[in-house]
């Protein structure tokens, strides 16, 4: 007995849903069809891939394992579809990108309203995340691309990329804070900092402990770390907390009312922000277009700041 398409299709839909009903609804078959093509995967599998109770059906170890890769297929398998659609020229599916803070304030929301007039009928799925994760997921096909920082020694060797602009950090405080006019790092020894950082490090955190390190001072007092720079600006706007993030959030709209630049003249080098794809992995042709168009207001962006 051979693993079908299907099965995995069911599969995938009942761990989502969290029971055989929830996903057969959703699939719109009969609830008879889903438990058949479970047992067929089961008996291939060699073991239960749902403890099932009455709250519904949970992943067993077997289970939790092949979802990874059910849902690489299934994903795979989708994109496929979608791109034969596209190259018979009818424009529906599904895209689904990546981009770090910086990119979505200063590219997703005029790049979005500009793909939605050419490309009305493709959903547009959106995930915001820490560089590393975003590049894990495009690894794993889970995003078509991303717009990440790369990082020094950020392992991209089977990526494509292209550089879009480059990230500068700055110190920030919230408007009012004692040391907003503090002019050299050292003035900041004392001070504590909230750093955006994944799990295991981050470019942001380190740039941060690089930048004390090169004015031979004692390391920064950090008193918390998060995963996102949303999480980051908002402690900082709300409190005595300081923050090494990217400048121009600082006057974003939603930021700029309540945070400022701490003018030291201590710079930590930038970063560039890529566009990030798997090498050797086609983009669907509506994927393409949005990936095109980033790369275009990209570069109007920099042509707008040199002007």
């Amino acid at each position: 007995m051979d693993l079908t398409l299907t099965q995995l299709r069911m599969f995938v839909a009942v761990a989502d849903a969290g029971s055989v009903r929830a996903a057969a609804r959703r699939l719109d078959i009969a609830q008879s069809g889903v438990t058949q093509q479970l047992q067929k995967l089961e008996a291939l599998a060699g073991g239960p891939l749902f403890e099932r109770d009455v709250r519904g059906a949970r992943l067993t170890p077997i289970g939790e394992r092949l979802r990874v890769r059910a849902e690489l297929i299934v994903g795979e398998c989708r994109k496929t579809e979608d791109e034969m659609r596209q190259l018979r020229g009818e424009l529906t599916g599904r895209v689904a990108l990546g981009l770090a803070a910086e990119a979505t304030m200063r590219l997703f929301p005029a790049l979005l309203a500009s793909y939605r007039e050419r490309c009305p009928r493709i959903d547009v799925h959106l995930t915001s995340a820490t560089s590393r994760m975003l590049t894990s997921w495009v690894r794993d096909g889970s995003l078509d691309f991303a717009l990440a920082l790369i990082a020094p020694g950020a392992d991209i060797h089977d990526m494509e990329t292209t550089p879009l602009f480059d990230s500068d950090v700055a110190v920030i405080a919230r408007r009012g804070h004692p040391l907003a006019r503090s002019r050299t790092l050292a003035d900041l020894q004392d001070a504590e900092w909230v750093s955006t950082r994944q799990r295991g490090g981050g470019a942001l955190g380190n740039k941060l402990s690089a930048l004390f390190e090169h004015a031979m001072l004692a390391p920064p007092r950090i008193a918390a770390t998060t995963e996102a720079v949303f999480d980051t600006l908002h402690c900082i706007a709300s409190s005595d907390y300081l923050g090494l993030e990217p400048a121009s959030l600082a006057g974003h709209p939603f930021f700029r009312e309540h945070v400022e630049i701490v003018p030291i003249a201590e710079r930590a080098a930038t970063t560039p922000v890529c566009l990030l794809r798997r090498a050797g992995v086609p983009l669907t042709p509506a994927a393409q277009e949005l990936a095109t168009m980033a790369v275009s207001y990209a570069r109007m962006l920099l042509l707008q700041r040199d002007a």
